[in-house]
């Protein structure tokens, strides 16, 4: 069967010459069977030539092959006639609707830079999320393999000594897989690259197996379990040309490159190359068209959405890692019913416990207790030594441990573990992290014991790794997870801390130190799901203070929940469950003494959950400025526009929204950022005017922002509808509104005075 491309295509002469079957669109309207949807996005500067040499390689098939080609919005292409673009090139705007049988990722000239650094990576992190809903199989090449690595599985590239230039042998890990069915034992592949992926990481990786490689290029050909995603390392739809262009061109500019290996009949640029790697390049293409694509692809293409995105059944989770709060855990009456949940349910495998938190409002938290001791201690930068005091400190901790232990029988020696703790801190000098970590470390050895056989209490400073600044070595400590608990039947691990990969000596987390534990082990562990068990009943829409009892939202996506705790809403922080939302692990927020609650869950896509809301949440805060600057033309004014900025950031004030007028320009700043500088508003005024003669300056104090969060803002108006007419209702001004972040929120300032009924107005409108 031949490749269907539009009219016109470059590629068709090119092709057709070669005695390559190609049909244009116009023939194929003829034809009555259900063609092969396929999407190229392509992402090389040669646009031309690398269309050509993939649809070559699609159309020396027995199958029928309908072509779209795809570019990013947010990148121009410089080396592309724009007619060519505009005539054979879609937007993602315009084919997000569709479903693709297969989608081809390019390689592209940009891997020396950070992944986040490129100018389209968060528009090409859309199109691989979205991949994931509608498109059955993606097949990744060079760079674009290495985008594809890092986004869905957290794997980083890193840079070569020098460029890997050349055509390499190589051989199959696995020889009876299907996507090199038909190889031969040794086949040769051209490479063109300056970096290569982790290659620790990727063998650690349970989702991923490494497929074919070469002694000397490395790892070639990754795929997923579920065969939906191929990841390829190198470039075997190169022309027989292509590497002698890049050489040449490199030599030109000066680069004094190395000869490609193995290209040149001994390696003479001045000698025409030799194509080895042709037939292995068709039967690649062929076999992924065949095996990965045709044979498994539903008939109904508009399928693929519910085959690739169902939501996640809890009840068939084979591992979960739940983490229980400091509250789950203040005392042997809520040990008991953790012991409940986590027996509930055969999955829950592994545990992550924080330190006894408060058992009721008039107690300490037992981490709180422990810094004073710190402190007391002048231990690790203490600040109020008294020796006697952090002994009494020491005491009453103990005790809390002893009150657990009585109460549950655990047969730990908490005397024997205080002995040595009392030892470590004022005999040997043990820092504060040290101190700060003891009661996660307690907890944990109290739970492991109390949960008992088949249960291990696994120390955390022999898994978590920090360098010498406190940074935590991400890499090693997946793997250090991943050896240690994967062959575990069952472990209690405490959170908060880890130790310093040099010496061992324990270190903490900043902040959310258990969530980050727990969220470490779920990603090292590939986790079906991870729970986190808490004093609330899930993530409220609305704070509790302001509106009465308000519901609580089922589910959630990652955005949402980050555009929350950037609103101001009290709810886990997005970013130390980091490792969790790059694997797409599911969260969910639940109460440990009301487990029959449904509680929050926190995905990627809520779409496919019939339990999800129309919004996921009101929040905000007050104290804030609306500054308004008007002078005719400003907008024009690039210069003016960017000396009035560079003021504000030259004086440390933090400009939270900027709404851009055609004479206007509104800017919204935390009013505590003008105390914390001591820039005064008089100040401020003065220097703008110098600036800018007869600009017209106006400052409104005392403002609330309310944030509304939910995934429908960014293709639907009713939620702006709702909310603006539930305002207009109460009669409350509206100072200024703006999307927020990513189209999932809308951002309105009211007086401070307005906040609260602004609140509940709009919760009102929605529930």
């Amino acid at each position: 069967m031949p490749i269907r491309v539009p009219n016109n295509l470059p590629a068709v002469e090119t092709l057709t010459n070669e005695n390559v079957f190609v049909m244009t669109d116009s023939r194929a309207i003829t034809q009555d069977i259900r063609p092969l949807q396929i999407l190229i996005l392509n992402l090389m500067p040669t646009k031309i030539d690398t269309e050509t040499q993939l649809t070559r390689l699609l159309g020396n098939s027995p199958l029928q092959v309908e072509l779209e080609l795809l570019q990013t919005a947010s990148h121009k292409s410089q080396n592309t006639p724009e007619e060519h673009m505009l005539a054979f090139y879609k937007s993602f705007e315009q084919v997000k609707q569709n479903y693709y049988d297969g989608m081809i990722v390019t390689g592209a000239p940009v891997e020396l830079m950070e992944f986040e650094e490129v100018e389209y990576w968060d528009e090409l992190c859309e199109i691989m999320e979205w991949s994931k809903s509608h498109v059955h199989s993606t097949f990744y090449i060079c760079w674009g393999a290495q985008a594809g690595l890092y986004y869905h599985y957290g794997i980083k590239k890193h840079v070569l000594a020098e460029k890997l230039s050349g055509v390499y042998k190589h051989h199959l890990r696995y020889k009876t897989g299907m996507l090199f069915r038909g190889f031969d034992d040794i086949f040769y592949v051209p490479h063109s690259r300056n970096t290569d992926v982790d290659v620790e990481a990727v063998e650690a990786c349970k989702d991923i197996k490494v497929v074919a490689e070469s002694d000397e290029a490395g790892i070639f050909a990754i795929k997923s379990n579920d065969d939906k995603q191929i990841f390829i390392m190198g470039h075997s739809e190169y022309d027989a040309d292509t590497l002698k262009k890049e050489y040449e061109r490199d030599v030109k500019q000066g680069k004094n490159p190395n000869v490609p290996c193995n290209y040149y009949p001994d390696d003479d640029p001045g000698k025409e190359p030799q194509v080895v790697w042709r037939s292995c390049a068709n039967l690649l293409f062929s076999n992924w068209l065949n095996y990965f694509v045709y044979q498994s692809t539903p008939y109904d293409i508009n399928s693929i959405q519910q085959e690739a995105s169902k939501a996640i059944n809890l009840e068939k989770s084979d591992l979960t890692v739940s983490k229980f709060g400091g509250t789950s855990l203040a005392g042997a009456d809520r040990f008991r019913a953790a012991k409940e949940i986590i027996e509930a349910d055969k999955n829950r495998k592994f545990v992550v416990v924080s330190a006894p938190g408060k058992r009721d409002a008039r107690d300490n938290k037992v981490t709180d207790l422990l810094v004073e001791l710190a402190d007391s201690a002048c231990v690790g930068g203490g600040i109020n030594l008294d020796i006697d005091h952090a002994r009494n400190l020491l005491s009453e901790i103990k005790e809390r441990f002893v009150e657990i232990e009585a109460e549950l029988s655990t047969g730990v020696d908490v005397d024997a573990e205080f002995t040595k703790i009392e030892h470590d801190i004022f005999e040997n000098g043990q820092g504060r992290a040290y101190i700060t970590s003891r009661g996660e470390y307690m907890n944990g050895i109290l739970m492991a014991a109390y949960l008992g056989e088949p249960w291990q209490f696994v120390d955390a400073k022999d898994i978590v790794f920090f360098d010498n600044d406190g940074k935590l070595l991400l890499n090693e400590t997946l793997k250090a997870i991943s050896d240690r608990c994967a062959k575990l039947p069952r472990a209690v691990i405490p959170g908060f801390y880890g130790s310093l990969a040099e010496d061992g000596s324990v270190e903490t987390f900043s902040r959310g130190g258990s969530d980050i534990s727990a969220s470490l082990v779920a990603a090292a562990l590939h986790a079906d799901l991870y729970e986190n068990w808490t004093d609330v009943s899930g993530i409220l829409m609305a704070d509790p203070g302001i509106v009465r009892n308000p519901v609580t939202v089922p589910v959630m996506t990652y955005k949402e929940l980050r555009e929350l705790s950037y609103l101001g809403a009290t709810v886990m922080h997005p970013d130390v469950v980091e490792p969790v939302v790059k694997l797409g692990i599911p969260i969910i927020i639940k109460n440990t003494m009301n487990p029959d609650a449904t509680g929050t869950l926190v995905v990627k896509d809520k779409k496919y959950y019939k339990e999800s809301m129309e919004i996921a949440g009101i929040s905000g805060k007050r104290g804030f400025v609306v500054i308004k600057l008007e002078k005719t033309g400003l907008n024009d004014d690039t210069k003016l526009r960017q000396s009035i900025l560079d003021f504000f950031t030259e004086n440390s004030v933090k400009i939270t929204n900027i709404i851009a007028g055609i004479d206007s320009l509104i800017l919204l700043v935390p009013k505590d950022n003008f105390e914390k500088t001591n820039l005064s508003f008089f100040e401020m005024e003065a220097n703008i005017r110098k600036m800018a003669g007869g600009i017209k300056i106006d400052i409104t104090k005392d403002i609330a922002v309310i944030g509304v969060v939910g995934r429908e803002l960014g293709s639907s108006p009713t939620v702006v509808i709702k909310t603006l007419s539930a305002l207009a209702g109460r009669r409350i001004d509206v100072k200024l509104i703006d999307h927020g972040q990513g189209q999932i929120s809308i951002l309105i300032a009211v007086a401070a005075t307005d906040y609260a009924e602004a609140i509940r107005s709009i919760y009102g409108r929605f529930v």
